[in-house]
């Protein structure tokens, strides 16, 4: 067994790429278990995402370069060459940040928001539950988006609201409802 120098010197970098693949295949497999762990709080410029999952967030790039780690890892070990190894990795990264985004953002379409604004409020049905005198506030407990709200309402005439009548919500002005009374 001597030395031989060329076989050694593929063997060493067969290694040494190898080494950098791998390790940017841990880094990213690292951003993402500590994202996964750590949430949002990772984020560092989450208005670069313009409302949303993107393609810069450190989830994707976390996606990206395990990808491309991984992928040009595999390459290298069947035995083809750098550059090929890197485009690889680069062809598959694009291609699961990609799905990563795209799915992500399904997944985020799909939330449902539990927020009731007060345009929904309009053309609701309404109860009284604190009376409206004459040139005064009074309060009105409604069903919307199967949740119960209440809202200081004013009435659209001049004279007052019993408690317990029934109003329909005609419009918003600022924080208060203008409501009608029901016959």
């Amino acid at each position: 067994m001597g030395y031989n120098a060329p076989a050694d010197a593929v063997i060493m970098g067969l290694e040494t790429t190898m080494l950098v693949f791998l390790s940017l295949a841990a880094i990213g497999l690292l951003f993402l278990l500590v994202s996964a762990f750590a949430g949002d709080h990772i984020e560092v410029h989450p208005e670069v995402e313009v409302g949303g999952m993107g393609f810069l967030s450190v989830r994707a790039i976390a996606v990206f370069l395990t990808a491309f780690g991984t992928v040009g890892a595999i390459a290298r070990w069947y035995g083809m060459g750098t550059l090929a190894c890197s485009l690889w990795g680069l062809l598959s990264g694009v291609i699961l940040s990609l799905v990563y985004v795209l799915v992500m953002g399904l997944v985020k379409s799909q939330e449902a928001s539990s927020l009731v604004n007060d345009d929904d409020l309009i053309g609701c049905t309404g109860r009284i539950t604190v009376a409206i005198t004459p040139g005064a506030l009074g309060e009105v407990s409604c069903t919307s988006r199967s949740q119960t709200v209440r809202r200081m309402v004013r009435a659209t005439h001049v004279g007052g609201v019993a408690e317990g009548s029934l109003v329909r919500i005609k419009e918003v002005q600022g924080d208060v409802l203008i409501v009608e009374e029901l016959p």
